[in-house]
């Protein structure tokens, strides 16, 4: 069986996170790159069968990445899927006329991220779920907690709500991953937000550290301006 490694590069820490956690549960090996630099570092050092490309990176960025991998005839023939926001999308046809082969929006839909890693795999040779064969690194560690923790984020729901069929609504880190790169709240995302809660704890009665260390880093954006609210 063919080894099947991606590499991720993007300069957002949360992007990487999902990315990573979406290839895990894939089956998928991958590894990261913070910036465009190291990606061309890595690549130059170990072998991978597909590249997810953000575009917009400080210093060196997704086009010089994909520029230098397709002038490189050791690299030229590494997939690349470019992952960039709707609004960039002048910049996707411009990496599509370079040499990427494909592209997924941000934010991305899980179900077309799996199936173009499946689509590569394939192309590669290996069967969806092989992994590298190189130690897996490990995702990244969870946010620091708060300076003055006063519980231990548990949070148990009155019995009376459990009855009925729990909402529909994506999971927290999903309404993060979005509300993160948009930079924007708005009503409808406060209710998907408060949908993905009520979900998490009707189906688990607890919300892990993870899934508050997302919900206070939405708080914190929107009390710092980084996350604005609109109507």
């Amino acid at each position: 069986m063919a080894e099947f490694t991606v590499l991720i590069v993007d300069d957002n820490e949360m992007n990487r996170d999902t990315l990573a956690r979406r290839l895990r549960q894939q089956g998928v090996g991958w590894e990261m790159a913070v910036n465009g630099r190291q990606a061309l570092d890595m690549l130059q050092e170990h072998s991978y069968q597909l590249v997810l490309l953000d575009i917009m990176m400080p210093d060196v960025d997704g086009y010089t990445v994909l520029a230098t991998m397709k002038s490189d005839s050791n690299l030229r023939h590494i997939p690349v899927i470019v992952i960039s926001a709707v609004e960039e999308m002048d910049s996707v046809m411009k990496c599509m006329e370079m040499g990427a082969e494909d592209y997924l929006t941000k934010p991305f839909d899980p179900e077309l991220l799996r199936v173009a890693v499946e689509r590569f795999a394939q192309r590669a040779g290996a069967e969806p779920g092989a992994r590298s064969s190189r130690p897996e690194q490990p995702l990244p560690p969870p946010l620091p907690p708060l300076k003055s923790p006063t519980e231990d984020f548990k949070f148990d729901l009155p019995e009376y709500t459990t009855k009925g069929v729990p909402t529909n609504a994506m999971t927290i880190d999903e309404v993060a991953y979005r509300l993160t790169n948009s930079g924007r709240i708005t009503r409808k995302a406060y209710m998907y937000l408060s949908k993905a809660v009520f979900t998490t704890l009707f189906e688990q009665r607890t919300l892990t550290r993870q899934e508050c260390d997302r919900l206070r880093m939405i708080f914190e954006g929107i009390h710092a301006g980084r996350i604005k609210v609109v109507d």
